[in-house]
């Protein structure tokens, strides 16, 4: 084999040298390339052409950089193996998942010597950005951005306002608003939904409303979001923003179921906190109350100690809230040694009615009324007395019931109205004609129930007025006649006795239907068994 020249091995040697520097070079001015793109996030083809050719204006800057390298690596700054360290360390970062902060720092010092410790540096301050907790630096570029965007918005946006809205009095449902911070168009659509199913009318002071804004590009960098409030413990109203921006609303009401209750009364001091000692409803204890009066004397019969029961029906939700009363089943009052009973029945012709045990109309067999008023205690009795106003004795030719303004006032019997206005000293008056010889009259009335005029015909039991002071008068109070052919005469010594009693096959399902009401009221009350009324 023959020996070549010194000088050719030596060209030969450094022609190698420099093929291999440009081989490095451009794979490292490629990979400087890619390196740029991913890190400023360029799209490729903004860097190339579609034939995959580098543009003109990076390829004049290429060329420069090659040059700038050539004339590093001439000078010793950059040398053929801080090359191939710079290229090994770079091919091991992209391969790297996530690269250490010392190995991007490394890279840089090997492309950028004068860049090396230097955290002001552009590419150094860019990959920064992309640098974890831990120093490390991502790959994923693209989520890591996306993850910081996300971060700065959330701790930049300001969070949804709860608040609670009270009225006040004197307070508009629309000045609420305003003053919660609502422009006046939100406000005129929230109060129109409202009023889609609610009133605003009946709103009164303490009514409060839950209202919640959100974040907004407005003037005060909140919008209405939702609002809702409950007008009863039936209903909640909702109203919110929908997602194209319209506000609507909705109603959620609760499910109510019937049942019958029963409830037993005993009577230590008034009736009605009795009743309500026992938790009987007002409602029930009032039409209760009603019922007796075709018997029973409140003011005077009822002593400590006597018994009122009831069987009722109700109607509750689920948790156990009493939406409203219906009618009372059963009712039965124990006065000492006596019982009066009274059963709700209806007919086989759809006459619905209260019957006692032995299936007598408690309207019609027990004749008028003896208490024509809700409650209240007789003040004056029929006779002679010493008038309150005009200061001599005088024939009382009625019977007086005092009892707060506004107390109820029932027809004593059935009739038709005959008179219904200003009558002389009386004030307020109604006569009520019964048939061709009796006649009730009720003065002194604060004021007329709904549709009673002239030609009206009522039911006994019916409301027709509520107890005043119009007229002479001292105090509030029902006066109440009787007048046989037109002569006021006393209440005691009149019965309108009319034998309205069920008979036949009606009598025999009326006595079942008691039978099993008597037991369906034990039962509720947990008891044995349950003894008939015995109607004396």
């Amino acid at each position: 084999m023959t020996s070549q020249p010194a000088t050719t091995l030596a060209y030969q040697s450094h022609t190698l040298l420099a093929r291999n520097f440009v081989y490095r070079a451009n794979r490292f001015f490629q990979n400087s390339i890619e390196l740029t793109i991913n890190t400023l996030h360029l799209k490729k083809r903004h860097v190339f052409t579609r034939g995959n050719r580098l543009r003109l204006r990076y390829l004049v800057s290429g060329t420069a950089g090659l040059a700038l390298t050539i004339g590093l690596y001439a000078s010793g700054n950059i040398g053929p193996q801080k090359i191939q360290t710079a290229d090994e360390t770079f091919m091991a970062a992209l391969e790297n998942t996530q690269p250490s902060a010392e190995t991007a720092d490394h890279i840089l010092s090997m492309m950028m010597p004068q860049a090396s410790g230097n955290k002001n540096g552009a590419i150094l301050s860019a990959l920064d950005h992309f640098r974890d907790g831990t120093g490390q630096i991502r790959r994923d570029r693209e989520v890591l951005k996306t993850v910081e965007m996300v971060a700065e918005t959330e701790s930049a946006s300001p969070a949804a306002q709860e608040k609670t809205i009270e009225i006040a009095k004197g307070d508009t449902f629309g000045e609420a608003l305003m003053s919660a911070g609502l422009g006046g168009n939100e406000s005129q659509s929230i109060i129109s939904e409202i009023s889609r199913h609610y009133n605003l009318r009946g709103l009164k002071p303490g009514q409060q409303f839950s209202l919640t804004l959100e974040p907004a590009d407005t003037e005060s960098g909140y919008q209405f979001a939702k609002m809702s409030f409950a007008p009863d413990p039936l209903r909640t109203i909702e109203v919110y923003r929908e997602d194209d921006g319209d506000i609507s609303s909705k109603i959620d009401e609760k499910q109510v179921a019937k049942k019958r209750e029963a409830r037993q009364v005993s009577i230590d001091g008034s009736v009605y906190g009795s009743a309500d000692k026992a938790d009987l409803p007002d409602r029930i204890t009032a039409n209760t109350i009603s019922l007796f009066s075709y018997a029973i004397d409140f003011q005077r019969d009822i002593h400590q100690g006597d018994k009122m029961e009831v069987l009722y029906d109700s109607y509750r939700t689920n948790d156990g809230y009493l939406a409203k009363t219906g009618d009372v089943i059963f009712a039965r009052m124990t006065l000492g040694e006596k019982q009066y009973a009274f059963y709700r029945y209806e007919t086989l012709d759809g006459q619905v009615d209260y019957f006692t045990e032995d299936g007598k109309s408690i309207r019609k067999s027990a004749g008028l009324m003896r208490t024509p008023v809700a409650y209240g205690r007789m003040s004056s009795g029929f006779g002679m007395r010493r008038h309150p106003v005009l200061g001599y004795t005088k024939m009382h030719k009625g019977v007086d019931f005092a009892a707060p303004t506004g107390t109820k006032i029932y027809a004593a019997g059935d009739g038709v109205i005959e008179r219904a206005s200003r009558f002389s000293s009386f004030g307020n008056y109604i006569r009520i004609r019964h048939n061709s010889k009796l006649s009730t009259a009720y003065a002194h009335l604060n004021g007329y129930a709904k549709g009673i005029h002239p030609g009206v015909r009522v039911k006994q039991g019916q409301l027709i007025g509520y107890v005043g002071t119009t007229g002479r008068s001292t105090g509030a109070h029902l006066h109440y006649e009787v007048l046989v052919n037109g002569v006021q005469v006393n209440p005691k010594s009149v019965k309108m006795i009319v034998d309205n009693s069920l008979k036949g096959k009606e009598l025999r399902r009326f006595k079942n239907k008691i039978h099993d009401l008597n037991q369906e009221y034990a039962q509720d009350l947990g008891l044995e068994k349950i003894k008939l009324a015995s109607n004396e």
